[in-house]
């Protein structure tokens, strides 16, 4: 009778937590990315080297837009390309700089409140009247 009684008490505490669980919803986190940032071009005398230099004026770009958004890993539309040269190869980065947002209900900056951005312009440096 006992062992009946233990059964029955588990079975309602585990209908009791799965209908608990599913009427209240769960945050959940999210990436948040900005436009997209580039490096500028870069030379070196060896392919690894000149995709190093890229990544890296890639990440001083994009940490100036917050912290943690100097992450290639997160990053969205990565791209980094490299062509031989006369002079060695040259390379150029250029990626979306994203964070994982654990708090996705707060939302990020408007442009103007960013690091870099002038208040009353567009992002790319274009007054709003033209």
């Amino acid at each position: 009778m006992q062992e009946i009684f233990s059964r029955t008490g588990l079975v309602c505490a585990a209908a009791f937590l799965a209908v608990s669980a599913s009427s209240v919803p769960a945050p959940a986190a999210v990436r948040r990315c900005h436009a997209v940032v580039s490096s500028e071009i870069v030379t070196a005398p060896n392919e690894l080297d000149a995709k190093k230099q890229a990544l890296e004026q890639w990440r001083v770009k994009a940490q100036g837009l917050g912290s943690g958004f100097d992450s290639w890993r997160l990053a969205h539309e990565k791209s980094l390309k490299c062509f031989k040269t006369d002079a060695g190869f040259e390379c150029v980065a250029f990626a979306a700089p994203c964070i994982v947002d654990q708090t996705p209900n707060s939302p990020l900056p408007p442009a103007s409140q960013l690091p870099g951005q002038t208040p009353g312009k567009k992002p790319g440096g274009k007054d709003p009247g033209t």
